[in-house]
């Protein structure tokens, strides 16, 4: 009896044993693939982190080089601007020029005593309205002057009209003009007047 009763309690000491020693390895194992599992965890954690930090990076740069680009382009911009600033100035600069050969072109030679004529012959003594230089004497074109100073062809503004001279009188010396009309009665209504006249170059 007693040793059925020791059998008995060696075979129990002996499942005891066995069980907590398979506990054992269960928990060791389980504990290390916790450990595993938080490794690789950590792992895939510092993974992210780095592809997190490297698409930051990234995106960073890419935002840096269109901010670049940006600028870049405003400075064109900024640039075709003052182009086209300095090409608007030279522009300008350059009508000056051009109205100011264009005042130079014409010539204050003085105030004139300006009488006026037509083709009758209480005028000039003939009919035929052929002047000294053999043109059809015309309105608006055709003046008598002195061409000792300026010669047939000589081309003079009066009252801001162009007057080509070809004409001459006996009385007609130095500042003096007699411009040509149509009919007698356009001439008498003229007179005499003092106009400024310039000469064209």
């Amino acid at each position: 009896m007693r040793e059925i009763k020791f059998f008995v309690s060696v075979l129990l000491l002996t499942a005891f044993w066995g069980t907590s020693t398979i506990a054992g390895i269960g928990a060791e194992n389980v504990t290390k693939e916790q450990k595993s599992t938080n490794e690789e965890k950590l792992i895939l954690d510092t993974t992210d982190y780095t592809t997190i930090l490297m698409s930051a990076n990234s995106t960073d740069y890419l935002m840096g080089a269109q901010m670049n680009s940006e600028d870049s382009r405003k400075k064109t911009v900024l640039t075709n601007g003052n182009s086209s600033k300095s090409e608007i100035v030279l522009e300008k600069n350059d009508r000056k020029k051009t109205k100011s050969k264009k005042k130079a072109t014409k010539k204050f030679l003085g105030t004139f005593k300006v009488t006026a004529y037509c083709s009758c012959s209480s005028c000039c003594g003939k009919s035929n309205g052929i002047t000294a230089s053999g043109t059809k004497a015309t309105a608006g074109r055709t003046i008598a002057a002195d061409t000792s100073k300026y010669p047939f062809g000589t081309k003079l503004v009066i009252n801001g009209h162009t007057y080509t001279v070809e004409d001459r009188g006996g009385a007609i010396n130095g500042n003096r003009i007699d411009m040509f009309f149509n009919s007698h009665s356009e001439a008498l209504q003229w007179g005499v007047k003092y106009c400024d006249v310039y000469i064209k170059k």
